[in-house]
């Protein structure tokens, strides 16, 4: 074994994605205790990135903003990153993205050895070793970890490395207290990245309105362009009264806020990783997209497929009318979601002085 000290991880967005790569992260400290490890990410997904003693440095890679500037402007952004990854000196590169834009980053880190997973794109598997490993066609976190494993061996659980958020929990029990909120929580989470992921709004009321009946609080989450979306649910269900938090959440809130329910559940989507992470029951449904592969993966996640038989389509535009989440149907929803809760029992939300 290959007695690496300086290694980059470079895994940039988007949120799920992160997530999926943090057992990896586990693993990779597992072997290798002594060594600097830094991770290259996107701004926006840094927080859900824990610190000591699993990443020991954070680089921060602005893609959004080098986007805006011109092309004399990028050279002078990328000679700054080359100039500063060389400055590190690593020698081992782990390319977690597996994407041009990741094989550029690795390339300007000087650093000669560059493995990443098997499915690299975009030509990258030009300039960086891919390792094909057991799990090639499995679920990501298990073809991210067979990376890890080509460098040591590591033990089979699977395990979220997480920052501390035990402070942003308590904000949101407190904020949730302000509501009027009484536990058990479901959080549903209606809105997604692509237009086809999203299941009907009815069916997220007609949901809710079963967990209701089951002696559950429903609350509505999501990012601050979902706010809408969320806003919808809450109309339609106005007999509920289902409070809207879409929006009122940064990734950290967010880790508090799932952490804090006994289910969550909606689309393939950041939250649903989130929870999982956190050891909250979750439900991601599953219809343009394969969720033997990226879907939420766990003791307590379940990931429920459409039956169309054109799903898995992999497509943001659907050219038949969305039919594949239409065919998911709300009992099934709800069964599932009845059986996460017999397994991890449901928990009260606690009570805040003040709230």
């Amino acid at each position: 074994m290959n007695d690496y000290q300086r290694i980059l991880v470079i895994k940039m967005s988007a949120l799920g994605d992160i997530v999926h790569a943090l057992p990896s992260l586990k693993a990779l400290r597992q072997i290798y205790p002594q060594a600097t490890i830094s991770w290259l990410v996107e701004p926006q997904f840094a927080e859900v990135l824990p610190g000591v003693p699993y990443v020991d440095d954070l680089i921060v890679f602005y893609k959004n903003d080098l986007k805006k500037k011109s092309f004399t402007e990028k050279i002078k952004y990328l000679r700054g990153l080359r100039k500063d990854l060389h400055a590190r000196r690593f020698d081992l590169v782990i390319d977690l993205q597996g994407l041009m834009k990741s094989t550029l980053i690795g390339l300007l880190s000087g650093c000669r050895n560059r493995i990443g997973y098997w499915e690299l794109r975009e030509g990258s598997s030009l300039f960086t070793k891919p390792v094909y490993g057991p799990n090639a066609k499995g679920h990501i976190i298990e073809r991210y970890l067979d990376v890890i494993r080509s460098l040591g061996p590591v033990d089979d659980s699977i395990t979220y490395p997480l920052p501390d958020y035990s402070a942003h929990r308590d904000k949101m029990a407190h904020l949730l207290g302000e509501i009027g909120l009484s536990g058990p929580l479901a959080l549903i989470f209606p809105g997604a990245s692509w237009e086809t992921k999203r299941w009907p709004v009815e069916k997220y009321v007609a949901l809710s309105q079963k967990l209701a009946n089951n002696g559950l609080t429903v609350a509505i989450g999501g990012g601050p362009g979902e706010i809408a979306l969320a806003e919808r649910v809450a109309q339609m269900s106005l007999p509920l009264k289902l409070p809207n938090l879409a929006g009122k959440t940064d990734i950290m809130d967010l880790m508090g806020l799932v952490s804090l329910a006994s289910l969550s559940l909606g689309s393939d989507s950041g939250p649903l990783h989130i929870a999982t992470a956190t050891g909250t029951p979750a439900i991601s449904l599953f219809g343009p997209n394969d969720g033997r592969r990226t879907g939420a993966y766990g003791p307590l996640s379940r990931n429920i497929a459409s039956p169309a038989p054109c799903s898995p389509c992999f497509k943001r535009k659907c050219p038949k009318s969305f039919i594949c989440m239409d065919q998911i149907e709300v009992d099934q929803v709800y069964q599932t979601g009845l059986e996460l809760l017999a397994l991890a029992k449901p928990k009260p939300l606690p009570t805040v002085a003040g709230a």
